[in-house]
């Protein structure tokens, strides 16, 4: 059923909205969220206070099949980390996350000096030192917890039926969809910071389907100075040498980094909103709880990544130092 899920592009079109009062909607969407949680393993939803995994991870990037090894460790309410190793000739891990109000910065540990990683456009050309006011600092923390938690919240939405809870997320029932194998019940999740998704749960057995939600279409990047392609809307770009060839970069090199990083954020600011679909399949049970071992992501329809879930821990004793925060 799930496939033909993700061939039906425009289930909007097939949409009922609900015709009923909020106050209905709202009860709707208790109701169907209760079951959904009811069939994921009911107390085993409540009780869970920790969870760990490891899954194998396949991301299309223009051309190219990128593998990479993905390791997550969550502890409610608010401590999550996420380490993603490459498979490719430097296996490089990159880590992020949150402890409470603090970001668990992107970073790439054990690379050799003069090697440095880029979340996002602008900023210094490598090998120039960060010049950041405290302002400035607190707002790309804030920036970069609110970008974690809403994404541990799309995959929340679908493994438990509900969003982190740091986010106050309301839910609403917004009707039917449709497709030749079935129906859904729809439910729009929101708060009042501007995280939006619809959670799609199957009528026949309460399993999530899918999550949708609106972003930024992504886009090939091509670093000027001897650096590889990157990729992608909210993807970190390759990191990039700060030396080519053994010396410092020439003030003429730094300039063309610094037009293309200012390039790198225009195109994304002007890059079209497409949808995004998050699907869930292959549901088994791990200790009581029912648990999707494949796990898609497709923008405009074309899916661009695939984790096959390997191991599913419930309620293990994590390391606080997995949470470390870089106070520095």
């Amino acid at each position: 059923m799930r496939m033909m899920w993700v061939g039906c592009g425009a289930l909007a079109a097939v949409l009922a909205a609900a015709a009923a009062p909020a106050a209905a909607q709202d009860a709707k969407a208790a109701e169907i969220l209760a079951k959904t949680r009811q069939a994921l393993g009911g107390r085993k939803v409540e009780n869970l206070k920790t969870l760990s995994l490891e899954a194998a991870l396949q991301r299309n990037v223009g051309n190219m099949q990128i593998a990479s090894d993905v390791e997550l460790h969550l502890e409610m309410p608010d401590r999550f980390v996420r380490s993603e190793t490459s498979s490719r000739a430097m296996g490089m891990t990159m880590t992020s996350g949150f402890n409470g109000d603090r970001a668990i910065s992107p970073s790439l540990p054990g690379m050799a000096g003069g090697m440095v990683i880029r979340m996002g456009p602008g900023g210094p050309p490598p090998g120039e030192p960060e010049k950041l006011t405290p302002e400035q600092q607190e707002e790309m923390n804030r920036v970069q917890v609110r970008a974690q938690r809403t994404e541990l919240s799309r995959l929340m939405l679908g493994w438990f039926g509900m969003a982190h809870p740091s986010l106050k997320a309301e839910y609403t029932y917004a009707g039917e969809a449709e497709s030749p194998d079935g129906k859904a019940h729809v439910i729009d999740v929101k708060n009042g910071d501007g995280f939006e998704a619809r959670l799609f749960v199957d009528q026949n057995n309460y399993l999530p389907l899918m999550v949708t939600y609106q972003g930024r279409q992504p886009q090939m990047m091509t670093s000027v100075v001897g650096g590889p392609r990157g990729g992608g809307s909210g993807a970190a770009p390759a990191a990039r040498p700060a030396q080519t060839e053994g010396r410092e970069l020439s003030e003429e090199e730094r300039r063309k980094m610094r037009q293309d990083a200012e390039e790198r954020l225009r195109q994304m600011s002007e890059a079209p909103t497409v949808q995004f679909s998050l699907f869930f399949d292959d549901w088994r049970e791990v200790d009581g709880l029912t648990f999707p071992h494949v796990v898609r992501r497709a923008a405009a329809g074309t899916t661009n990544e695939e984790w096959t879930i390997k191991k599913v821990k419930l309620n293990p004793k994590l390391d606080a130092r997995k949470f470390a925060v870089d106070t520095k």
